[in-house]
């Protein structure tokens, strides 16, 4: 793994949790801004999605986890550069 590869966290919508619950989710573990959060919360319920995080391999993956630990649905993917 090269520390120079890109990775993403993508939110999947959500019918179980609250969107302010998807919110305090996002600024604890991405440290998103409130309107940030609120946003990708919109996006990912609007159009079944939404980017909320990117970084290095580890750093995805360990927001990744703490985001499946309250029990968010998201992907990690590569990206392309």
């Amino acid at each position: 793994m090269s520390s120079l590869k890109k990775y993403q966290i993508i939110l999947k919508n959500d019918k179980v949790h609250s969107f302010e619950f998807i919110m305090a989710c996002l600024v604890k573990s991405c440290k998103h801004i409130h309107e940030q959060a609120e946003q990708c919360a919109l996006i990912a319920h609007h159009k079944g999605e939404c980017d909320i995080y990117s970084g290095d391999y580890f750093e995805v993956t360990e927001v990744s986890t703490l985001l499946t630990n309250y029990g968010l649905n998201v992907e990690t993917k590569e990206l392309c550069m």
